[in-house]
């Protein structure tokens, strides 16, 4: 019979039977099992089911007296109650075996009780851990500097997920270091990227599991407090590790786990590394757009909207005012021209058009150029140049 791992199970016997009653079905258990069975009487194993029941995985009570079931059921609550017997309780119990199929089948019956309450309660703990993980997945996606994302995962990691040994270890340069963690302050173990498990999670882009530390090929450092290890990548930026003391304490439900808080982290870190792109590519664009003489203006097209005239300088505002900034292009142009090269289906390419304008002088006839600029993080961004005589390559 397969065994239960670790299990807890109360035999509880009527005070009125002979004092060897039970023994059978506590060897069955035992033997069938491999489970710690306590064998308890009367009333004092209703109060042992009161008030350590939480520490039980099954309780099973041995007795054709529906008064010693009645007692119990209200004690046992999320516990699994078992009635090897030959009535049926008045009271509502998870299982009756009958007498006649023996103690074998009752163990076998109160393993599959244990197996199914595990599930159950395993999932309800993951539920309840995936929905304190939403709330930091949350704020992950509104962090605006590294500091808030790196604080922002080692909350998730001991808050939901519930371990105290976390590290996040951003790589720079070849090496990783401690960004953020829950280990003491002095805290300053680095390693590159060919050292440790932890060079092993970022070169392979797999999460490891490691529950015996002392015996992996990678160990690097010997430390007492570290007998399992859970490390998982955080895109190309760093690796997210959980430690503790104890070996085999990591299965892949932790590690799935895991991997999402990691996943969150990554995108949250890529996004604040495509901002400070784009605010350098724009600094350098913007800097020469100011010194254009002629009048220009930039439009701009981001998650799918229509473009709009995010700026204009200083010459077109003389010439043309500047009443359409911060408008669509549909809405910020006058001249039909204009809101084709600007607008959804704008070339490709440098392109220029002839087009007639009001300015403040009265009707001009310009020439005006589209000049598309790759940015990361932008659908669509291109500067616009007017001259009166001079025309666009």
């Amino acid at each position: 019979m397969a065994t239960v791992h670790d299990a807890r199970v109360l035999v509880a016997v009527s005070d009125r039977t002979p004092s060897d009653y039970g023994g059978d079905v506590v060897e069955a258990i035992e033997a069938g099992l491999n489970a710690t069975v306590l064998s308890k009487r009367g009333s004092v194993a209703t109060e042992y089911l009161r008030e350590l029941g939480p520490t039980l995985d099954c309780v099973v009570a041995v007795s054709d007296r529906s008064s010693c079931v009645e007692n119990l059921a209200p004690a046992a609550g999320e516990v699994p109650l078992v009635v090897y017997g030959d009535e049926v309780p008045s009271v509502p119990v998870d299982e009756v075996v009958a007498t006649d199929g023996g103690t074998d089948l009752l163990a076998r019956r109160v393993s599959e009780r244990i197996e199914r309450a595990r599930e159950r309660d395993a999932l309800a703990e993951a539920n309840t851990k995936l929905s304190a993980l939403n709330t930091y997945t949350r704020e992950l996606t509104g962090c605006e500097t590294v500091r808030e994302v790196s604080d922002t995962v080692v909350e998730a990691v001991t808050n939901a997920l519930g371990h105290e040994e976390v590290v996040l270890a951003m790589l720079d340069d070849g090496t990783f270091f401690p960004y953020g963690h829950t280990l003491p302050n002095d805290y300053d173990v680095e390693a590159d990227t060919d050292e440790g498990v932890i060079g092993r999670t970022y070169r392979t882009e797999e999460t490891q599991i490691v529950n015996e530390y002392d015996a992996d090929p990678d160990k690097i450092r010997d430390a007492d407090d570290v007998a399992s290890v859970l490390s998982t990548p955080v895109g190309d930026h760093g690796v997210l590790q959980v430690t503790t003391d104890r070996e085999g304490a990591f299965d892949q439900q932790d590690a799935e786990f895991l991997e999402i808080v990691a996943s969150h982290a990554a995108e949250a870190l890529a996004r604040l590394q495509r901002e400070a792109d784009l605010r350098v590519e724009r600094d350098r664009l913007h800097y020469f757009f100011d010194g254009i003489k002629s009048p220009a203006v930039y439009v701009e097209s981001t998650d799918g909207d229509e473009p709009v005239l995010v700026e204009v300088n200083t010459a077109y505002e003389a010439l043309f005012g500047a009443d359409g900034v911060g408008n669509p292009v549909s809405e910020g142009f006058p001249t039909e021209t204009e809101r084709e090269l600007f607008g959804f289906d704008g070339p490709d390419e440098v392109v220029h058009r002839d087009i007639t304008r009001e300015t403040t002088d009265g009707p001009a006839d310009l020439i005006v150029g589209a000049v598309p600029i790759p940015l990361s993080g932008v659908e669509t961004a291109a500067f616009g140049l007017y001259a009166a005589d001079v025309e666009f390559p």
